[in-house]
């Protein structure tokens, strides 16, 4: 099984060089690494010239990493794909390691793993730190994880080609989060396995990224991935029936049961994307199902309180948080309305105490818990 590497990069020339040295090394060499250069404006050209025939280097007019990806992908050979960032370190067996659960496992699309957490030395190469290992989930449950969390780093991907092509690539519409996206995607239509063995060193650095339309700073990190993080959570919900939001997923029509926990599970999807419009959509809907012989259960109740913990959710929130409340008061006209809301108190509450803040945050955040229990008892 051939592998094809495909780096996009910008403006990267202090690092693409020790980017395409890790890659150079691997244990089982890969047939080819295609760089495309998307525009640079800084020394990634020099840089790139020095490797010569070793890569296959190609320089487009700056359209985004979507665009640059996908033009390597109508380029690249191989059976398989691995896109991989131009600021990260792949360890020497990377390729090796992952060909061996594919081939133990031929029914799987795509293999992913571990990553080790990286940072800027003082002479610029990338120091090795904290391993991240992500879940595992069990085969009827991975889709629905992925579209709740972003749980594993698309740089620790290989993915059948096919596939990739089958789906069109990266979304060039998007300019953030393209990643998390195609990994939605990929896990709609394909069965994953996991690689024990860590594939990169994930380099995070205070530097400016993103493509150049929108490029911002790590401290503008969180607006954008969550204006972006919007964006995906409207495509699922456009495009993907009820029935696919359970665990696992089903076709064709389902019962009012059913019906129940495909919208509590889309609940959790809405909020990790930070789409709170849709998120109280779902929540009506649910109330409207509940009677005096089918009340809100305990676990659905919980349920609608990890909504309020999931990715982007509070994060969201709290940007028109009279809004909030307002769609919170509006619930108290369903029959279990009131439980509904002290189960949104709980999740923030519950947010203020666990997750780690500094004091003055977590103050805020129980605050605000506290507001919106206040819903619940008064109107």
């Amino acid at each position: 099984m051939t592998v094809s590497v495909i780096v996009p990069t910008f403006n990267r020339a202090h690092c693409i060089g020790e980017c395409l040295e890790s890659l150079l090394v691997q244990t089982v060499p890969p047939l080819e690494i295609v760089v495309i250069d998307d525009g640079s404006e800084d020394g990634t050209a020099d840089v790139l010239a020095r490797y010569g025939d070793r890569i296959r280097y190609v320089r487009k007019e700056n359209g985004g990493k979507p665009r640059a990806v996908n033009l390597g992908l109508s380029l690249a050979q191989g059976a398989l794909i691995w896109i991989f960032d131009d600021d990260d370190v792949a360890l020497p067996d990377a390729i090796e390691r992952r060909l061996e659960v594919l081939e133990a496992k031929p029914g799987i699309g795509f293999v992913y793993g571990q990553h080790f957490i990286g940072t800027n030395g003082p002479d610029g190469h990338i120091v090795q730190g904290r391993l991240y290992s992500p879940p595992c989930p069990r085969d009827e449950e991975f889709f629905f994880e992925i579209m709740r969390s972003c749980f594993f780093h698309l740089g620790t991907a290989l993915v059948r080609r096919e596939l990739l092509e089958a789906l069109g690539g990266l979304d060039p519409a998007l300019l953030s989060g393209e990643d998390y996206d195609l990994q939605i995607r990929l896990a709609r239509i394909a069965k994953p396995a996991f690689c024990e063995s860590p594939i990169f060193v994930f380099r995070q650095h205070g530097g400016v990224r993103g493509a150049k339309a929108i490029r911002y700073t790590a401290s503008q990190r969180s607006s954008v991935f969550r204006k972006h993080s919007g964006a995906i959570g409207r495509k699922i919900r456009s495009s993907l029936a009820l029935g696919g939001y359970l665990t696992p997923p089903v076709t064709g029509a389902i019962d009012q049961r059913s019906t129940r926990a495909a919208l509590l599970n889309r609940i959790r999807v809405m909020a990790n994307h930070g789409c709170i419009d849709e998120m109280f959509e779902d929540l009506r809907a649910v109330l409207d199902l509940c009677a005096p012989d089918a009340p809100l259960t305990g676990p659905e109740c919980e349920a609608i309180a990890l909504a309020m913990r999931e990715g982007w959710a509070y994060e969201a929130s709290v940007q028109d948080w009279p809004r909030f409340l307002t769609e919170a008061r509006r619930l108290r006209g369903s029959y279990g309305g009131n439980r509904a809301v002290r189960a949104l108190a709980k999740g923030v509450i519950v947010l203020a105490r666990s997750y780690p803040a500094p004091t003055g945050q977590r103050l805020e955040r129980a605050v605000k818990g506290a507001q919106i229990y206040i819903c619940a008892c008064v109107g």
